[in-house]
């Protein structure tokens, strides 16, 4: 029996790779760093998934996988030493943890199994990091197993495509959306053709500049504005007037851009951005959409970096700047970076933090417009 090892097993890992490779009979083995995610998996020895796909919804029970934490006794090894597959669902800033710890695993795999091939697949929104999650992996490898893992491993991205959400990362009843693949990165070193869900790609970075614009940059606006008004849920949210006007000015700004910026035609783009409905509506949270503004309001990411193409090319981009406003002002105590960003605006006002986070000099009109849908907020008393 095939198995994969699903490093980081919050929501998006138990909800779609945990559920789709059960499905296709794979045996999965979880790690995740935070105890309490591991004690939740042990608890019962299984989890939910109401999975929503387009003509169904099916409620899945996942059972008989393994779950560790990262301990120092390496409780894990039997498992890894086992894997054909690694599936990574992490945030950026955990890549370098995640590497380093499984630096002993690599270890022991080369001298147990050199002749054996491995492939890695990192899921995160973010582009370009790959060169150096890869050096994140090989630099705790002696020089030998370096060599080694620079010919059997495969560090992949991927593009995510599919809204996975739960009430916490370590719940165990999880709702996902299954109706698009994830698009991984070629050249693969392993088979898992039989697994659902999984796609191979070879233009991985220009589609992923893409997706992060064309849909997250809409999504991140529809989360930082339904905060605003009050909303819990994004379905909600893209209910209120006035919501769904920006965040339809927020996207074709965004069309615009990438029509001018990218060697695309309409049927990729298509095919990348207009997914099937799934049946049901999907309560995805804005907590989970909005989650670390800070990243989402970084230089080169879905709002910030689509402005700033669209100012290279003389297009609008005034509903991403509220957008990019409504970020500023997203202030849920639960997120730490949240709590972060308010700190700073406490503290150094307004204009040194966009500066800060965007990367933004002052003269550029892009920041003088965020500024001033900030300001517009808190005269509609948006921000207390």
């Amino acid at each position: 029996m095939k198995q994969v090892m699903i490093v980081g097993a919050g929501r998006l890992g138990k909800g779609f790779f945990g559920e789709t490779f059960d499905n296709a009979g794979w045996k999965i083995a979880f790690l995740d760093k935070d105890p309490k995610v591991v004690e939740e998996l042990k608890k019962t020895g299984s989890y939910h998934v109401e999975v929503h796909r387009v003509d169904s919804i099916e409620d899945r029970t996942v059972s008989g996988y393994e779950a560790y934490v990262c301990d120092e006794e390496y409780s894990c090894m039997e498992a890894f030493l086992n894997t054909d597959v690694i599936m990574m669902p992490l945030y950026p800033k955990d890549f370098k943890e995640a590497g380093h710890y499984l630096s002993k695993c690599f270890i022991e795999f080369y001298k147990k199994q050199p002749e054996k091939k491995l492939t890695a697949i990192c899921v995160t929104n973010k582009n370009y990091l790959i060169p150096g999650i890869v050096e994140n992996f090989r630099e705790k490898l002696p020089e030998d197993v370096k060599a080694w893992f620079d010919t059997n491993v495969a560090i992949r991205d991927s593009i995510i495509r599919r809204g996975t959400d739960a009430a916490t990362h370590y719940s165990t009843d999880i709702v996902t959306m299954a109706v698009a693949s994830l698009l991984i990165q070629t050249p693969v070193y392993n088979d898992f053709s039989d697994v659902e869900w999984l796609e191979l790609n070879d233009r991985i970075e220009m589609l992923k500049d893409l997706k992060v614009f064309a849909i997250n940059g809409p999504h991140a606006s529809t989360a930082f504005w339904g905060y605003l008004k009050g909303y819990k849920t994004i379905p909600d949210s893209e209910k209120d007037e006035e919501i769904a006007q920006i965040i339809g000015q927020v996207h074709q700004e965004i069309l615009d851009m990438i029509g001018e910026e990218y060697d695309i035609t309409k049927e990729e783009l298509d095919n990348l951005e207009n997914l099937p409905t799934p049946m049901g509506e999907i309560p995805d949270s804005i907590y989970r959409v909005a989650f670390d503004p800070i990243r989402k309001l970084s230089k080169g990411d879905r709002l910030t970096g689509a402005a700033e193409n669209c100012l290279k090319h003389g297009l609008s981009y005034a509903a991403i700047a509220k957008g990019m406003a409504a970020g500023f002002a997203y202030s849920d105590p639960k997120d730490e970076n949240a709590v972060v960003l308010q700190k700073d605006i406490k503290e150094l006002g307004i204009e040194e933090v966009v500066k800060k986070y965007t990367g933004l000099e002052t003269e550029n009109p892009i920041f003088k417009k965020v500024v001033e849908e900030y300001q517009a907020l808190e005269t509609r008393g948006f921000i207390k």
